[in-house]
């Protein structure tokens, strides 16, 4: 039929075109290069080489070349895929059947997919599967045009046979390397290693075609471990160790350096609060990133709080400006939305827009729990394409005890899986560290041989013994006579500053509106609220005015969520907290002498707010339970018993072993869903939709669903969501304290043209983003309060100054003034 073409490009230098033989041949490359490092480059290439059989028709070119029907009215993508039911896989004698099935399952998911996301492999009900698609009767409906592409192959010259041989070959020594045997649940692994060749194909796909309008948009940053260490270490040869407390941090960091010999594995780096885990983890993570050849290191943060703060810190000890190439900050999806239909890229403005999505290339990446457990989870392409990106590295999790207790099943076989077949290493931070391997034993952690990267004597953790807490049963009102705000303002006259911790947003605006009806600031307090409420910029600037004032010792009062527990480095006279779990109290009272700057031992109080003033908290429903074994359980034991000591591991055992019983009982660690079903199931053998199948469609043959994948990929990526209810990031008018307005960049933004400054301009956009519930985000909306800034990008504006309090951040209730033009 002539030459055939994957796409055109009206550029300034002319008209091109790229063969589809060049395309295919591209695509093929490039996902086996981003395969070839954990040996899955054949299985990656295939599937690569053979998604766009389906250009292969004259009803495609007459598409693309003469402009012959609508956007995406050509179907192209299942023809790949019925080539790879038809192949033969007996080129390798050792391939036995089942992989050569299971070959076909991930070949043909991946290649029919590759412009929308991953399918169910069994519908919900059981009534349909994915594979019968693969059938006859849709190879011979015309709107495939099938038997002309088997026609048209030949001129292409690709093997389609060798091609999937090689594939099955490949998969069947990764699998019995490192899937066969393995501990964990197998079948959740291969959906895992379905989405991490996906993964390859899209993302390869993409930047191919950006490639064609221009062959620098792809960026390849190759990792300098040996300057990024050299940077480090000058940095960490000027840290003090003149105190017991740096002391033991310094040796905490050694402790950390020498375990980077360590093999790929799953570790955990346990230290009390303050112990500078922060650096001491980064420090390992560069050393072994060089011992072990890794391609990128990753760090996990929980809160948006204190991502900024944790990118700042590794510029400045890593000597990197801030808009150096090394390093990536992560956390919004603010201007990366997603398009209901994935179709085919016909224009080079969409296939730049898709390749700025974020591919986590760059060596270091920092970001939140949300980002990493959204994508792992995910169906869809547009998130899927940077979970390659997670192989052959080192991802830090920060403050793991954060994690939500919905996702620890799946956290769990998802780490089991980066490091067993991904080679990729794993560190568990935190101060109280929950142990994961023994919270639902039917699902395991396969920890390294030797797990502990510090260890500690009893002497250095009594080093940072700072605090004491002090529990009281009575609740208090946040308002009114010998409410909170009296309590937490005394305290703070007491002490020279305080830091008061609720659970609630509601209660953070509350309380702070308190202590300034009761004239906190005019008896000489600085008084700061901080939430999520906030943009990161606005957070940014309110933390720096707390660290200055508690480095000076000026008096101040901080009202703050939880998100100033995770690793915020600020230390204050005393801590009031609102009850909740015992790993929030902890990590609270981390942020109270700190340093130790008293030698007496500060109070950490935990007070029980009233059930009026905490009426949300049921939709909280960790934090609701974890308040309850504290008031119910361990507070009472801790009155009675003198020596039982909140801060201890015997206390820390208690509540676990409470907070998660009935959670395992109920299935509530698999992220249960409305239906009764639940995502690890889902996600992994399927059993209840295999036997529905087999019930429903084949009901005298008990054996009738042949496949080996039948994971529900689609119904999971479309359900999940760390955060329930969490809708999109809006951008919020506010002025940083370094001068930067996003009202400025907004105004860059629409006067742009160029993809590349496009992206460049959003990323600077992450720090002015709020991340707003559903309701919310509907009720502005409907108000007419936010609207669409940049359609390219779909990235969403606060429009109104009314609704972004310089004091709470964005008030959804609050009254728009009335606009005189």
């Amino acid at each position: 039929m002539g030459e055939q073409y994957a796409r055109t490009y009206e550029s300034p230098d002319g008209f091109r075109r790229q063969t589809l033989r060049d395309h295919l041949d591209g695509t093929g490359a490039l996902a086996c290069r981003f395969a070839d490092s954990v040996g899955l480059g054949p299985l990656a290439s295939a599937a690569a080489e053979l998604h766009d059989l389906g250009k292969a028709t004259g009803a495609f070119q007459r598409y693309l070349l003469d402009g012959v029907g609508a956007k995406g009215s050509v179907i192209h993508a299942y023809q790949g895929a019925f080539a790879v039911e038809d192949a033969s896989y007996s080129a390798h004698d050792k391939v036995n059947k089942s992989i050569s099935r299971l070959t076909r399952d991930m070949l043909e998911v991946a290649i029919a997919s590759h412009h929308g996301d991953l399918p169910d492999c069994i519908d919900h009900g059981g009534s349909d599967s994915f594979f019968n698609h693969m059938g006859s009767s849709e190879k011979d409906d015309g709107n495939y045009h099938y038997a002309e592409v088997k026609s048209n192959v030949k001129e292409l010259g690709l093997d389609i046979d060798s091609l999937c041989a090689d594939a099955s070959k490949n998969l069947g020594e990764v699998y019995d390397k490192c899937i066969k045997g393995r501990r964990a649940n197998r079948d959740f692994a291969l959906g895992m290693l379905t989405k991490y060749n996906y993964s390859c194909l899209v993302d390869a796909d993409r930047c191919d075609a950006a490639c064609f309008g221009d062959p620098d948009a792809v960026p390849y940053y190759a990792a300098n471990w040996d300057a990024l260490i050299d940077a480090f270490e000058t940095y960490n040869a000027r840290l003090s160790a003149d105190t017991p407390i740096n002391a033991v941090r310094a040796d905490i960091s050694r402790q950390c350096m020498d375990s980077a010999t360590r093999p790929t594995g799953i570790y955990r780096l346990s230290v009390p609060t303050g112990g500078g885990k922060t650096l001491s983890s980064l420090r390992f993570a560069l050393h072994h990133a060089r011992q072990w050849n890794k391609k990128r290191i990753i760090y996990v943060i929980p809160f948006l709080s204190i991502t900024s703060q944790t990118a700042a810190t590794f510029r400045e000890v890593l000597g990197l400006g801030d808009d150096d190439s090394v390093l990536l900050e992560h956390y919004s999806d603010a201007g990366r939305g997603e398009t209901t239909h994935d179709t085919e890229i016909a224009d080079e403005q969409e296939a730049r827009r898709r390749l700025s999505q974020e591919r986590w290339s760059q060596p270091l990446i920092v970001t939140t729990m949300v980002q990493f457990l959204e994508t792992c989870m995910a169906s869809r392409g547009t998130k899927l394409r940077k979970f390659h990106n997670m192989a052959d590295s080192v991802i830090i999790f920060d403050e793991i005890q954060s994690l939500p207790s919905h996702s620890l099943d799946l956290f769990k076989e998802i780490v089991n899986f980066l490091s067993e077949a991904l080679r990729t290493t794993i560190v568990l931070c935190t101060a109280t560290q929950p142990a994961l391997e023994n919270i639902d034993k039917t699902v395991r952690l396969d920890l390294a041989d030797n797990p502990e990267l510090v260890t500690l004597s009893e002497e250095q953790r009594r080093v940072f013994r700072r605090v004491n807490i002090v529990t009281q049963q009575q609740p208090l009102p946040i308002a009114g006579d010998g409410g909170l705000a009296q309590f937490v303002l005394d305290k703070a006259r007491e002490n020279g500053s305080c830091l008061a911790v609720v659970n609630l947003k509601s209660e953070a605006r509350k309380l702070t509106q308190e202590l300034r009806s009761l004239g906190a600031q005019s008896l000489g307090f600085t008084l700061i609220h901080l939430s999520t409420s906030m943009c990161g910029a606005h957070r940014n600037d309110a933390l720096a005015e707390v660290r200055a004032a508690t480095a000076s010792g000026e008096p101040i009062i901080c009202v703050s969520t939880q998100l100033i527990e995770a690793g915020v480095d600020v230390s204050f006279g005393t801590v009031v907290r609102a009850a909740a779990g015992l790993g929030s109290i902890v990590q609270a009272a981390g942020r109270c002498n700190r340093n130790g700057e008293s030698v007496k031992p500060r109070n950490v109080y935990v007070v029980p707010v009233s059930d009026d003033d905490e009426k949300g908290l049921s939709a909280v429903r960790d934090i609701k339970r974890g308040k309850e074994i504290m008031m119910h359980s361990l507070v009472p034991l801790a009155s009675k018993t003198p020596d039982f000591d909140l801060l201890g591991k015997e206390a820390l055992d208690m509540y676990n072993t409470a907070f998660y019983k009935d959670k395992v009982e109920g299935n509530e660690l698999k992220y249960p869903l409305p239906d009764g079903t639940n995502a690890y199931d889902l996600l992994g053998f399927n059993k209840a939709a295999r036997y529905e199948y087999n019930t429903v469609t084949h009901p005298d043959g008990p054996s009738a669903y042949v496949h080996c994948l039948a994971q529900s990929f689609r119904t999971v990526g479309r359900r999940y969501q760390v955060i329930p209810n969490l809708t999109k990031s809006v951008v919020v008018r506010y002025r940083s304290s370094a001068g930067t307005d996003s009202r400025e960049l907004l105004e860059q933004l629409r006067d742009e043209y160029d993809p590349r400054e496009k992206v460049r301009i959003i990323r600077r956009l992450q720090d002015f983003t709020v991340q707003l519930f559903d309701t919310d985000f509907k009720k502005l909306t409907e108000r007419g309060l936010i609207t669409l800034a940049d359609d390219d990008f779909e990235l969403y504006v606060l429009e109104s100054d009314d609704c972004y309090d310089m004091n709470f951040g964005v008030v959804p209730d609050a009254e728009q003034k009335d606009l005189f033009f």
